[in-house]
C-alpha cells in the first residue's frame, strides 16, 4: 500500500487535534499538582487524559496506515506502533489502554484516584514521547545543520 497525500493529511490534521489535547493534559496536571486534592482538578486531568490517549492511538493508526500498516483497534494500534519504533513503551500503552476503559466505565473516587496518580506518574511520559516522535516526524532535522 502506497502512502497518499490524502493519508499524510490525515495523520498530521489529527496531531493538530492531539496537540491541543496535550497542550490541556499539560494544563490539567499543573492544576492537579498545584491542588491535588481537589476533585475538579482530578477529573480534569481524568478527561484530559482520555482525550489525549483516544487521539493519541488515532493518531497512531493514522501515520501507521500512511506508513503502509493497516490497524483496526487501539491495541492492533499499540502493538504496531511498538513494533514500529512508534512507541519506546509498549506495554505503558496497553496499560493506558486498560485504565482508559476501566475510566470511562468506573465512576468511583478510588477508581479516580488511582487514574489520577497512574496518569501523573506513568502515563503523562508515554504520551510526551509520542508527541515528540510525531513532532521530529513532522520537522525532521535538516542534513548540514
Amino acid at each position: 500500500m502506497q502512502n497518499t497525500p490524502s493519508k499524510d493529511i490525515r495523520w498530521k490534521q489529527r496531531f493538530d487535534n492531539l496537540q491541543s489535547a496535550y497542550g490541556r493534559l499539560l494544563q490539567a496536571a499543573t492544576a492537579n499538582e498545584a491542588a491535588p486534592v481537589d476533585v475538579l482538578y482530578q477529573m480534569a486531568l481524568v478527561k484530559a487524559f482520555e482525550m489525549s490517549f483516544e487521539l493519541s492511538w488515532k493518531v497512531m493508526k493514522d501515520y501507521l496506515d500512511y506508513s503502509g500498516i493497516e490497524v483496526k483497534s487501539p491495541r492492533e494500534a499499540i502493538k504496531q506502533a511498538y513494533t514500529n519504533g512508534v512507541l519506546q513503551d509498549g506495554q505503558l500503552w496497553i496499560d493506558m489502554l486498560e485504565d482508559r476503559n476501566l475510566m470511562t466505565h468506573t465512576y468511583d473516587d478510588a477508581h479516580a484516584k488511582v487514574a489520577v496518580t497512574h496518569i501523573r506518574q506513568r502515563y503523562m511520559a508515554g504520551i510526551a514521547q509520542l508527541h515528540q516522535y510525531l513532532l521530529d516526524k513532522l520537522n525532521p532535522p535538516k542534513l548540514g545543520n
